[in-house]
């Protein structure tokens, strides 16, 4: 197991995957939070309470994404690494066939898309939480529905002070930025409901 890791380590060290993972972590994650959040506005707008309803179509929804996800980045990823490496085997005049550079290439490919499809799944399972204990007869509806919004900028709020970290600037003001995009979002989709007079 030691060796499993140190080997992953100098996979994710030799093709520099991490800034490249950290991306998608919070781009499909971001993703995953706003269609949690229209989904539930939207099945309260058109008058659906049946909790189970509202859990399965938003899983089924993050679980689309994430398949989305895994094969965009996986596709997209492993053309570039491709390019990459072609382009230095021309500039060493040498083939890196069966070297570790290829196999950190395959690994940076798979391990991108494995973040990118986990991403919106985690995020959508968290956010459903205040769901899940409504269908158990926890809570009521609309503190599972009202807390469910707050679980979302909660989140997005988080997501922010990660992406303030990332950037060495002010986490509280990133954490803002992203929580308010989260409400402009909810405003937005309870405004849509108004104008159809739902």
């Amino acid at each position: 197991m030691k060796d499993f890791l140190k080997k992953i380590k100098r996979y994710r060290d030799i093709s520099s995957v991490d800034e490249i993972v950290r991306r998608y972590f919070v781009m499909n994650g971001f993703d995953g939070i706003l269609t949690v959040l229209g989904i539930v506005i939207g099945s309260y707008i058109a008058h659906v309470r049946d909790p189970s309803i509202i859990i399965i179509t938003t899983i089924s929804t993050c679980v689309a994404i994430g398949i989305s996800g895994f094969s965009g980045t996986f596709m997209s990823e492993r053309a570039e690494r491709i390019r990459y490496t072609k382009i230095l085997e021309r500039k060493m005049l040498t083939k890196f066939h069966n070297s570790i550079i290829n196999e950190a290439a395959r690994f940076a490919s798979f391990y991108s898309a494995i973040i990118a499809a986990a991403s919106p799944i985690i995020f959508a399972i968290i956010i459903l939480i205040p769901m899940f204990l409504t269908s158990f007869g926890l809570i009521p509806y609309m503190i599972a529905f009202y807390g469910l919004i707050g679980v979302s900028l909660l989140i997005l709020f988080t997501l922010g002070i990660f992406l303030g970290i990332v950037s060495k600037e002010n986490v509280i003001i990133w954490g803002i930025k992203m929580s308010l995009i989260g409400l402009f979002t909810t405003l937005l989709l309870f405004f849509i409901g108004i104008i159809f007079n739902i």
